[in-house]
C-alpha cells in the first residue's frame, strides 16, 4: 500500500465542447417542442373556426382552408414527437408526444369517413387539443422549476445576484 492519498475533487469538472453543444441542442429542442405544442393548440382552434364558417355558408374556400390547416397541424403533431426525442424530455413527455402523433394520425385518417365513424374526427380533435395543452403546461412547469443560472460578468466571475433555489 502506498502512502499517497487519492485526490478529492472539490470543483465540478468543466464540460467539454461536445457536451455544451449537446446541451444547447437539448435546450433548443425543448423550446421547439413547446412552440410546436402551442401551434397544435392554436391550429385546432383555427380549424374549428374554419369548419364552423363552412357549415354556416362561408363557401368552399373555407373547407379547403380547413383541410390545409389540418395537414399543417398534423405535421406539427409529428414534429412534436421528433422535438421531444431531440430534447431528451422525461419519459412522460415522450409518451404524451407519441400519443399526440398517434391520435393526430388517427384523427386525420377519419376525416374522409362517413356517418358514425366520421363523427370520431371532431371528437378526436378534442383529445388532440387536450394532449397538446397538457404538453404545453408540463413544459411551462418544467421551465419554471428549473434552477436559475447566475449571470456571469464579462471577466467570467459570478455577479452578486442571488441564485433561486431549485426546490421552489
Amino acid at each position: 500500500m502506498s502512502d499517497t492519498a487519492a485526490p478529492i475533487e472539490l470543483a465540478p469538472k468543466r464540460w467539454s465542447r461536445a457536451s455544451r453543444a449537446l446541451q444547447g441542442v437539448r435546450v433548443g429542442g425543448r423550446w421547439v417542442h413547446l412552440g410546436l405544442a402551442l401551434a397544435v393548440v392554436g391550429g385546432v382552434f383555427v380549424q374549428v373556426y374554419l369548419i364552423g364558417a363552412y357549415i354556416f355558408g362561408a363557401g368552399q374556400g373555407t373547407l379547403d382552408a380547413h383541410k390545409t390547416a389540418g395537414w399543417t397541424v398534423h405535421g406539427f403533431e409529428l414534429l412534436v414527437l421528433v422535438a421531444a426525442l431531440v430534447a431528451w424530455l422525461p419519459w412522460v413527455d415522450l409518451v404524451l408526444s407519441l400519443l399526440l402523433a398517434a391520435i393526430g394520425t388517427a384523427q386525420v385518417s377519419l376525416a374522409s369517413e362517413q356517418r358514425w365513424v366520421g363523427g370520431l374526427h371532431p371528437a378526436l380533435a378534442l383529445v388532440v387539443v387536450g394532449v397538446a395543452a397538457m404538453l404545453v403546461l408540463r413544459a411551462l412547469r418544467r421551465g419554471r422549476n428549473a434552477p436559475a443560472e447566475p449571470a456571469a460578468t464579462p471577466r467570467g466571475r459570478q455577479s452578486g445576484s442571488k441564485r433561486r433555489d431549485a426546490a421552489c
